[in-house]
Protein backbone atom coordinates (compact mmCIF):
# COMPACT_ATOMS: atom_id res chain seq x y z
CA UNK A 1 0.00 0.00 0.00
CA UNK A 2 2.87 2.45 0.71
CA UNK A 3 4.56 1.71 -2.52
CA UNK A 4 1.31 2.70 -4.35
CA UNK A 5 0.85 6.05 -2.48
CA UNK A 6 4.56 6.41 -3.37
CA UNK A 7 4.00 5.95 -6.79
CA UNK A 8 1.07 8.13 -7.06
CA UNK A 9 2.94 11.27 -5.32
CA UNK A 10 5.24 10.83 -8.16
CA UNK A 11 2.94 10.69 -10.72
CA UNK A 12 0.75 13.26 -9.64
CA UNK A 13 3.03 15.86 -10.07
CA UNK A 14 3.99 14.91 -13.61
CA UNK A 15 0.32 14.26 -14.86
CA UNK A 16 0.40 17.81 -13.49
CA UNK A 17 2.99 19.48 -15.15
CA UNK A 18 1.88 17.18 -18.15
CA UNK A 19 -1.59 18.91 -18.57
CA UNK A 20 0.02 22.71 -17.73
CA UNK A 21 1.13 22.43 -21.56
CA UNK A 22 -2.47 21.30 -23.10
CA UNK A 23 -2.28 24.09 -25.45
CA UNK A 24 0.98 22.92 -26.77
CA UNK A 25 -0.08 19.52 -27.52
CA UNK A 26 -3.26 20.44 -29.33
CA UNK A 27 -1.17 23.13 -31.43
CA UNK A 28 1.47 20.76 -32.19
CA UNK A 29 -0.88 18.11 -33.35
CA UNK A 30 -3.21 20.56 -35.07
CA UNK A 31 0.67 21.70 -36.24
CA UNK A 32 1.67 18.28 -37.11
CA UNK A 33 -1.71 17.31 -39.46
CA UNK A 34 -1.21 20.54 -41.29
CA UNK A 35 2.61 19.40 -42.29
CA UNK A 36 1.78 15.81 -42.86
CA UNK A 37 -1.11 15.27 -44.99
CA UNK A 38 -1.31 11.52 -44.33
CA UNK A 39 -1.97 12.34 -40.79
CA UNK A 40 -5.86 13.93 -40.00
CA UNK A 41 -4.99 17.12 -37.78
CA UNK A 42 -8.59 17.56 -36.50
CA UNK A 43 -8.83 14.21 -35.70
CA UNK A 44 -5.31 13.32 -34.00
CA UNK A 45 -5.73 16.77 -32.03
CA UNK A 46 -9.06 15.04 -30.52
CA UNK A 47 -7.26 11.96 -29.62
CA UNK A 48 -4.66 14.24 -27.46
CA UNK A 49 -7.68 16.25 -25.99
CA UNK A 50 -9.13 12.58 -25.09
CA UNK A 51 -6.17 11.84 -23.25
CA UNK A 52 -5.64 14.97 -21.56
CA UNK A 53 -9.15 14.92 -20.52
CA UNK A 54 -8.01 11.84 -18.79
CA UNK A 55 -5.63 13.17 -17.06
CA UNK A 56 -7.04 16.53 -16.06
CA UNK A 57 -10.22 13.56 -14.75
CA UNK A 58 -7.16 11.77 -12.78
CA UNK A 59 -6.09 15.06 -11.17
CA UNK A 60 -9.03 15.50 -9.68
CA UNK A 61 -8.18 12.19 -6.87
CA UNK A 62 -4.83 14.16 -6.39
CA UNK A 63 -5.00 14.30 -2.41
CA UNK A 64 -2.65 17.16 -2.21
CA UNK A 65 -3.62 20.77 -3.85
CA UNK A 66 -2.76 21.10 -7.53
CA UNK A 67 0.21 23.64 -7.44
CA UNK A 68 0.22 27.20 -9.39
CA UNK A 69 0.19 26.46 -12.72
CA UNK A 70 3.00 27.24 -15.60
CA UNK A 71 1.05 28.63 -18.08
CA UNK A 72 -2.89 29.31 -17.25
CA UNK A 73 -4.48 29.58 -14.22
CA UNK A 74 -6.99 27.69 -12.53
CA UNK A 75 -10.14 27.25 -13.06
CA UNK A 76 -9.59 29.30 -16.88
CA UNK A 77 -7.29 26.73 -17.72
CA UNK A 78 -9.83 23.45 -17.14
CA UNK A 79 -12.40 26.09 -18.66
CA UNK A 80 -10.63 26.86 -21.68
CA UNK A 81 -9.67 23.10 -22.32
CA UNK A 82 -13.22 22.33 -21.85
CA UNK A 83 -13.85 24.81 -24.91
CA UNK A 84 -11.22 23.76 -26.88
CA UNK A 85 -12.62 20.52 -27.11
CA UNK A 86 -15.99 21.52 -28.02
CA UNK A 87 -14.49 23.36 -30.82
CA UNK A 88 -12.42 20.74 -31.95
CA UNK A 89 -15.51 18.21 -31.65
CA UNK A 90 -17.77 20.80 -33.64
CA UNK A 91 -14.89 21.30 -36.04
CA UNK A 92 -14.46 17.55 -36.60
CA UNK A 93 -18.00 17.32 -37.58
CA UNK A 94 -18.43 20.02 -39.81
CA UNK A 95 -15.33 19.20 -41.62
CA UNK A 96 -16.80 15.82 -42.01
CA UNK A 97 -20.23 16.67 -43.52
CA UNK A 98 -18.72 19.05 -45.99
CA UNK A 99 -16.18 16.36 -47.19
CA UNK A 100 -18.96 13.93 -47.62
CA UNK A 101 -21.08 16.95 -49.08
CA UNK A 102 -17.82 18.04 -51.26
CA UNK A 103 -17.60 13.66 -52.19
CA UNK A 104 -21.34 13.28 -53.23
CA UNK A 105 -21.46 16.38 -55.58
CA UNK A 106 -18.07 14.85 -57.26
CA UNK A 107 -19.36 11.65 -57.17
CA UNK A 108 -22.94 12.45 -58.52
CA UNK A 109 -21.33 13.18 -61.79
CA UNK A 110 -19.34 9.63 -61.79
CA UNK A 111 -21.01 8.29 -65.60
CA UNK A 112 -18.39 6.15 -66.47
CA UNK A 113 -14.63 3.87 -65.33
CA UNK A 114 -13.13 7.21 -66.65
CA UNK A 115 -15.34 9.62 -64.29
CA UNK A 116 -14.05 6.85 -61.59
CA UNK A 117 -10.65 7.43 -62.32
CA UNK A 118 -10.86 10.35 -61.79
CA UNK A 119 -11.58 10.23 -58.05
CA UNK A 120 -8.42 10.03 -55.54
CA UNK A 121 -8.04 6.21 -53.46
CA UNK A 122 -9.60 7.97 -50.50
CA UNK A 123 -12.54 9.75 -52.57
CA UNK A 124 -13.44 5.78 -54.43
CA UNK A 125 -13.39 4.37 -50.60
CA UNK A 126 -15.55 6.71 -49.44
CA UNK A 127 -17.73 6.38 -52.58
CA UNK A 128 -17.94 2.55 -51.66
CA UNK A 129 -19.08 3.66 -48.18
CA UNK A 130 -21.98 5.90 -49.27
CA UNK A 131 -22.84 2.89 -51.32
CA UNK A 132 -23.59 0.32 -48.28
CA UNK A 133 -24.74 2.85 -46.47
CA UNK A 134 -27.63 3.53 -49.56
CA UNK A 135 -28.48 0.15 -49.01
CA UNK A 136 -28.59 0.62 -44.89
CA UNK A 137 -25.39 -1.00 -43.98
CA UNK A 138 -23.07 0.71 -41.39
CA UNK A 139 -19.91 1.35 -43.07
CA UNK A 140 -16.38 2.61 -42.21
CA UNK A 141 -13.31 3.15 -43.74
CA UNK A 142 -10.65 1.30 -42.26
CA UNK A 143 -7.90 4.09 -42.86
CA UNK A 144 -4.92 2.76 -41.65
CA UNK A 145 -1.62 1.06 -42.68
CA UNK A 146 -1.49 -2.33 -42.10
CA UNK A 147 -5.41 -3.08 -42.67
CA UNK A 148 -4.19 -6.95 -43.92
CA UNK A 149 -6.08 -5.78 -47.59
CA UNK A 150 -9.05 -4.16 -45.96
CA UNK A 151 -10.28 -0.89 -47.03
CA UNK A 152 -13.97 -0.86 -45.73
CA UNK A 153 -15.84 -2.34 -43.30
CA UNK A 154 -19.37 -2.75 -43.12
CA UNK A 155 -21.74 -4.76 -40.59
CA UNK A 156 -25.37 -4.99 -42.06
CA UNK A 157 -28.58 -4.98 -40.03
CA UNK A 158 -29.00 -8.44 -39.01
CA UNK A 159 -25.50 -8.21 -37.50
CA UNK A 160 -22.68 -9.61 -40.18
CA UNK A 161 -19.47 -8.64 -40.84
CA UNK A 162 -18.47 -8.10 -44.34
CA UNK A 163 -15.12 -6.56 -45.25
CA UNK A 164 -14.33 -4.62 -49.23
CA UNK A 165 -11.33 -4.27 -50.80
CA UNK A 166 -11.02 -1.40 -53.46
CA UNK A 167 -9.09 -0.63 -56.45
CA UNK A 168 -9.07 1.93 -58.32
CA UNK A 169 -6.86 1.32 -61.21
CA UNK A 170 -7.03 0.23 -65.09
CA UNK A 171 -5.56 -2.91 -64.83
CA UNK A 172 -6.87 -6.37 -64.29
CA UNK A 173 -7.01 -8.63 -60.75
CA UNK A 174 -5.93 -11.53 -61.02
CA UNK A 175 -6.17 -14.75 -58.79
CA UNK A 176 -3.55 -14.04 -56.12
CA UNK A 177 -5.24 -11.06 -55.42
CA UNK A 178 -8.35 -12.67 -54.59
CA UNK A 179 -6.91 -15.31 -52.82
CA UNK A 180 -4.71 -12.86 -50.51
CA UNK A 181 -8.53 -10.85 -49.45
CA UNK A 182 -9.50 -14.25 -48.66
CA UNK A 183 -6.59 -14.72 -46.03
CA UNK A 184 -7.73 -11.20 -45.27
CA UNK A 185 -11.20 -11.82 -44.72
CA UNK A 186 -10.43 -15.15 -42.35
CA UNK A 187 -8.15 -12.85 -40.32
CA UNK A 188 -10.72 -10.36 -39.91
CA UNK A 189 -13.10 -13.10 -39.11
CA UNK A 190 -15.92 -11.72 -41.91
CA UNK A 191 -18.70 -13.23 -42.90
CA UNK A 192 -18.77 -11.85 -46.53
CA UNK A 193 -16.55 -10.17 -48.46
CA UNK A 194 -16.09 -8.29 -51.93
CA UNK A 195 -13.44 -6.71 -53.83
CA UNK A 196 -14.36 -4.23 -55.85
CA UNK A 197 -12.31 -2.12 -58.56
CA UNK A 198 -12.55 -0.34 -61.62
CA UNK A 199 -10.98 -2.36 -63.77
CA UNK A 200 -11.47 -6.19 -64.34
CA UNK A 201 -10.98 -9.52 -63.55
CA UNK A 202 -8.97 -12.37 -64.90
CA UNK A 203 -10.73 -15.57 -65.49
CA UNK A 204 -8.68 -17.28 -63.36
CA UNK A 205 -9.74 -14.72 -60.06
CA UNK A 206 -13.52 -15.42 -61.11
CA UNK A 207 -13.11 -19.07 -61.31
CA UNK A 208 -11.16 -19.17 -57.61
CA UNK A 209 -13.76 -16.99 -56.13
CA UNK A 210 -16.71 -18.73 -57.66
CA UNK A 211 -18.91 -20.93 -54.75
CA UNK A 212 -17.07 -18.39 -51.97
CA UNK A 213 -18.31 -15.71 -49.95
CA UNK A 214 -16.41 -13.38 -52.03
CA UNK A 215 -18.47 -10.96 -54.55
CA UNK A 216 -15.93 -9.38 -57.37
CA UNK A 217 -17.44 -6.38 -58.98
CA UNK A 218 -15.81 -4.38 -62.01
CA UNK A 219 -16.23 -0.98 -63.18
CA UNK A 220 -19.10 -1.92 -65.09
CA UNK A 221 -20.87 -3.28 -62.10
CA UNK A 222 -19.93 -0.55 -59.61
CA UNK A 223 -21.34 1.87 -62.01
CA UNK A 224 -24.70 -0.27 -62.50
CA UNK A 225 -25.03 -0.63 -59.16
CA UNK A 226 -24.09 3.22 -57.84
CA UNK A 227 -26.87 4.67 -60.78
CA UNK A 228 -29.39 2.13 -59.16
CA UNK A 229 -28.13 3.30 -55.15
CA UNK A 230 -28.51 7.18 -56.80
CA UNK A 231 -32.21 6.48 -58.76
CA UNK A 232 -33.57 4.66 -55.37
CA UNK A 233 -32.51 8.10 -53.17
CA UNK A 234 -33.77 9.96 -55.33
CA UNK A 235 -36.96 8.21 -55.29
CA UNK A 236 -37.05 8.02 -51.51
CA UNK A 237 -36.33 11.45 -51.65
CA UNK A 238 -39.57 12.56 -53.16
CA UNK A 239 -41.70 10.21 -51.32
CA UNK A 240 -43.13 11.59 -48.02
CA UNK A 241 -42.65 10.39 -44.97
CA UNK A 242 -39.20 8.29 -46.27
CA UNK A 243 -38.66 4.61 -44.58
CA UNK A 244 -35.24 4.47 -43.70
CA UNK A 245 -33.41 1.44 -45.37
CA UNK A 246 -31.95 0.71 -41.78
CA UNK A 247 -34.93 -0.57 -40.89
CA UNK A 248 -35.54 -3.15 -43.78
CA UNK A 249 -33.67 -6.30 -42.05
CA UNK A 250 -31.96 -8.98 -44.22
CA UNK A 251 -30.70 -6.65 -46.74
CA UNK A 252 -28.49 -8.18 -49.01
CA UNK A 253 -24.95 -6.89 -50.79
CA UNK A 254 -25.85 -3.30 -52.30
CA UNK A 255 -24.59 -5.25 -55.75
CA UNK A 256 -25.59 -8.68 -54.85
CA UNK A 257 -29.38 -8.48 -55.97
CA UNK A 258 -27.84 -9.60 -59.31
CA UNK A 259 -27.96 -13.46 -59.48
CA UNK A 260 -24.82 -15.48 -59.71
CA UNK A 261 -22.80 -15.12 -63.19
CA UNK A 262 -23.48 -18.36 -65.03
CA UNK A 263 -20.63 -20.44 -66.25
CA UNK A 264 -19.60 -20.40 -69.91
CA UNK A 265 -20.90 -22.96 -72.02
CA UNK A 266 -17.63 -23.09 -73.72
CA UNK A 267 -15.07 -22.97 -71.35
CA UNK A 268 -16.66 -23.37 -68.27
CA UNK A 269 -15.80 -20.38 -66.00
CA UNK A 270 -17.76 -17.88 -64.54
CA UNK A 271 -19.09 -15.60 -67.13
CA UNK A 272 -18.93 -11.42 -66.95
CA UNK A 273 -21.98 -8.83 -67.01
CA UNK A 274 -21.24 -6.19 -69.36
CA UNK A 275 -23.54 -3.83 -71.13
CA UNK A 276 -23.34 -3.41 -74.53
CA UNK A 277 -21.55 -0.50 -76.80
CA UNK A 278 -23.17 -0.58 -80.21
CA UNK A 279 -25.89 -2.14 -82.67
CA UNK A 280 -29.26 -2.99 -81.67
CA UNK A 281 -29.31 -4.26 -78.21
CA UNK A 282 -26.79 -1.13 -77.18
CA UNK A 283 -27.12 -0.08 -73.53
CA UNK A 284 -28.81 -3.65 -72.78
CA UNK A 285 -26.75 -6.00 -70.46
CA UNK A 286 -25.41 -9.73 -71.52
CA UNK A 287 -23.17 -11.99 -70.46
CA UNK A 288 -20.17 -12.09 -71.95
CA UNK A 289 -17.07 -14.85 -71.52
CA UNK A 290 -14.11 -13.51 -70.05
CA UNK A 291 -11.49 -15.16 -72.28
CA UNK A 292 -12.86 -12.77 -75.16
CA UNK A 293 -12.20 -12.44 -78.15
CA UNK A 294 -10.69 -15.85 -77.72
CA UNK A 295 -14.25 -17.00 -77.20
CA UNK A 296 -17.48 -14.93 -78.47
CA UNK A 297 -20.00 -16.87 -76.21
CA UNK A 298 -22.71 -14.59 -75.16
CA UNK A 299 -25.94 -15.08 -72.68
CA UNK A 300 -28.61 -12.61 -71.90
CA UNK A 301 -29.20 -11.46 -68.88
CA UNK A 302 -32.63 -13.26 -67.30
Amino acid sequence: MSENLKLMEVLFPILDILFDFWPFVLASALLGGLLDRRRPSLRGALVMWVALAVVRVVLVFNPAPIRTPLLIAEPLSTVLFLASGLVLLAAQIGWNLLRRRKLQQKAGRVNSVDDLLQLSPREFEEMVVELYRASGHKARRTGAIGDHGVDVVAQTPDGEKWVVQCKRWRGMAGEPIVRDFYGAMQHEKADKGAIITTGTFTPQAREWAHGKPIILYDGNELLEAWKRARSETAAQDASKPMVSPTAQPGLAHPMADTPSPPLCPKCGVPMVKRIATRGEHKGEPFYGCPNYPKCKEILPVQ
